[in-house]
């Protein structure tokens, strides 16, 4: 349909229905001048329409765009006439090639619509900025050797910390591993071809370390009781309810080390990835070592969906390594994979960037039956003899874990030792001979645990009990034999008694 403007005005006339349209705007009768021209100004055969005379006016009877009234009144919402309150000041920036073209709606826009494109917008602008300097720098660096003047430059004239620039960028570099994980990329980081998935992974020997049958009793007990707390583990659909069920077969053996070893949930690795998910714990030594990551999901099966969750372990363990390496610790860490039913072992070394599958055997021996996963029966499903007898294999493989890490501990204070002395000035670290007499008495309690694992299988279980009494006895002789600055321990029992017959 043609256009047809309702007070005929020059501009209409000479541009006819080509002319660039408004937006709708409750002030509909508004002065538009600066519309019929550039931000100069309006063109000389723009000229202002005079009042009606008979007082009335067609602006808002069934037109729809009241875009070119020049009275000097104004429009409400429905057409109606508004009095004139003075002029208004005339927006001389307005563009009218940049105004919608006739029938297009503007959009519509709310305050956090318009502080979400404003995120974007910075972000954008950070993007191009952090890009534009990697670009200058590599336009002025182009070698090695003019790397590094310059990096020994900006240390001096800034101050930095390097090793506290390196551990950034490697958390950088972690937390955006943290949001794009896939095994394809993680395998790499560890040397390993991603087409073999994870077959190609150098192994370890996980062992069963002996529990003597009362502390087995104990731990059993423990199932019992979260079994009639919490239901039993395929009852439970979050990381977390299995976790509780789970957690019965570890709290005793940790609380042997006497807080030398010590559960500490947390995240080394913040990220709000989907991809990202599980329930994290970690054992460290000492308060400083790492040794043990704990990664409880739901049902990781087999295929991508393994590999994808192996990747995130890997991921988990660098991240943990790093923060070792800040606090002057650099050991292996062995981390489990398991969904509640089903554990799996591995170990992360941060020295030479190496990941490896452990296999629970039977013997020592070579040739000795190997097991990747250990998997329990469904509780529900299985006897109760038959979850008993699953259950001590995983119990004892967790207790040969430990003391792997104790040992890999200690090992690392002794290193400790011989580098800074007994104390530095704020810290009596020990002598080197109390490390090494307590590193020496735990390797024979690994030793004589493993033994003892052994006997078991072949049958003398009363054979098993006596040598399994033994590595505790060394056990504790080790963790006495730590220096008295890193003894810790929570100790209720001893004065119950008393604490008993004063209770009201």
């Amino acid at each position: 349909m043609p256009y047809t403007c309702p007070v005929g005005c020059e501009y209409c006339k000479t541009q006819g229905a080509m002319h660039p349209p408004h937006f709708l705007s409750k002030m509909m009768g508004d002065h538009h001048r600066e519309g019929h021209g550039d931000k100069r100004g309006p063109p000389p055969q723009t000229h202002t329409v005079p009042e009606p005379s008979n007082g009335e006016c067609n602006v808002g009877k069934g037109h729809h765009y009241p875009h070119h009234h020049h009275h000097h009144h104004t429009h409400g919402e429905h057409g109606e006439v508004i009095a004139n309150t003075g002029p208004r000041p005339i927006n001389t920036t307005l563009d009218i090639h940049r105004l919608p073209l006739r029938g297009h709606t503007p959009p519509i826009t709310d305050k956090h619509h318009q502080k979400h494109h404003q995120h974007h917008q910075n972000h954008d602008h950070q993007h191009y900025d952090h890009d534009h300097q990697h670009d200058f720098l590599d336009d002025r660096i182009h070698s090695r050797k003019g790397a590094e003047s310059a990096i020994i430059h900006l240390t001096k004239k800034h101050g930095l910390d390097l090793d506290g620039v390196r551990a950034k960028a490697l958390e950088r570099d972690l937390e955006h591993i943290a949001t794009s994980l896939s095994y394809s990329m993680m395998a790499q980081r560890v040397h390993l071809d991603p087409h073999a998935m994870v077959g190609d992974a150098p192994t370890f020997q996980v062992h069963r370390a002996r529990i003597r049958s009362q502390e087995f009793r104990q731990i059993i007990q423990d199932f019992e009781i979260l079994g009639n707390q919490y239901g039993p583990p395929a009852d439970h659909l979050t990381e977390a309810g299995r976790s509780r069920y789970i957690s019965a077969a570890f709290n005793h053996i940790v609380s042997w080390f006497h807080l030398m070893i010590y559960n500490r949930p947390e995240n080394f690795v913040e990220s709000d990835s989907p991809k990202k998910n599980g329930l994290r714990n970690y054992f460290k030594c000492f308060g400083g070592c790492t040794i043990l990551v704990l990664d409880i999901r739901l049902n990781f099966g087999i295929g991508k969906d393994r590999l994808n969750y192996i990747a995130q372990l890997i991921a988990e363990l660098e991240a943990c390594n790093l923060s070792n390496e800040k606090q002057g610790f650099s050991v292996p860490i062995v981390g489990i994979l398991c969904d509640g039913s089903s554990f799996e072992y591995f170990s992360y070394d941060g020295y030479s960037k190496s990941f490896s599958r452990g296999l629970l055997v039977a013997k020592s021996t070579p040739g000795s039956t190997a097991i990747a996963r250990v998997t329990l029966p469904p509780i529900t499903q299985a006897t109760g003899v038959e979850y008993i007898r699953a259950l001590r294999p995983l119990c004892e493989s967790f207790y040969f874990l430990l003391l792997k890490g104790f040992l890999a501990g200690l090992e690392a204070y002794i290193r400790r030792a011989r580098d800074y002395g007994a104390g530095d000035g704020t810290r009596n670290y020990g002598s080197e001979s109390e490390w090494e007499l307590a590193l020496a008495k735990a390797v024979f309690a690994r030793n004589k645990s493993v033994e003892a694992g052994e006997t078991a299988i072949e049958g003398n279980v009363q054979g098993a009990e006596k040598l399994a009494d033994e590595a505790r006895m060394l056990l504790e002789e080790s963790l006495t034999s730590i220096p008295s600055g890193y003894q810790r321990r929570v100790s209720l029992m001893a004065n119950f008694e008393i604490a008993d017959s004063l209770t009201a």
